[in-house]
């Protein structure tokens, strides 16, 4: 009769690669209460609906190519429910701030225009093009940030707005100059 477990431990930890020593330690240790290290790809998503549909649609293609294990869980405490909420923050943070960057050079690439004159129509258009991407982009992340906490979130669309708001001036610019 083999003993099935009722539940299962799943550690994820991270620790430096140099030195070497106590990668090594870790894995030795794991290893002596029969840890199985799985040569898979691994990802946390929230337990929601979204994601349950989409999970399934997914593992549809992976199970007729190779090896999928899915585990939920919703025992953690309050400290590892924390630990991950921050895992989350930190990734849709550093897309908010990746966004923010190319909002900053959207605008410098309005104003750099502006300077050197280059009111064409299709300057307008590109501009136009990129903004709309920019917008594309936030919405996307926005979408996928089912926490909604970040305090980035409102800088990013204040940012936005000056976006906007240059593009505009471009357009007049780009418009007042070529009905001289």
């Amino acid at each position: 009769m083999i003993d099935k477990p009722l539940s299962w431990i799943i550690v994820f930890y991270d620790v430096p690669s140099e030195p070497s020593k106590l990668k090594v330690r870790m894995w030795r240790e794991f290893k002596k209460l029969g840890a199985v290290y799985p040569q898979m790809s691994c990802c946390i998503l929230p337990n929601n609906s979204e994601s349950s549909e989409k999970i399934n649609e997914i593992s549809k293609i992976i199970r007729d190519n190779s090896k999928f294990i899915e585990i939920s869980t919703s025992e953690f405490s309050e400290k590892e429910h924390n630990k991950m909420l921050a895992l989350f923050r930190q990734e849709r943070d550093k897309q908010y701030d990746e966004i923010y960057e190319e909002c900053e050079e959207f605008i410098d690439e309005i104003n750099l225009n502006i300077q050197n004159k280059k009111f064409t129509q299709e300057e307008v258009e590109e501009m136009e093009e990129v903004l709309d991407g920019l917008n594309r982009w936030v919405e996307k992340v926005l979408s996928k940030d089912w926490i909604k906490t970040s305090t980035k979130i409102t800088h990013l669309k204040q940012c936005l707005n000056k976006c906007q708001q240059s593009m505009d001036n471009f357009a007049e610019f780009s418009f007042g100059h070529k009905s001289r």
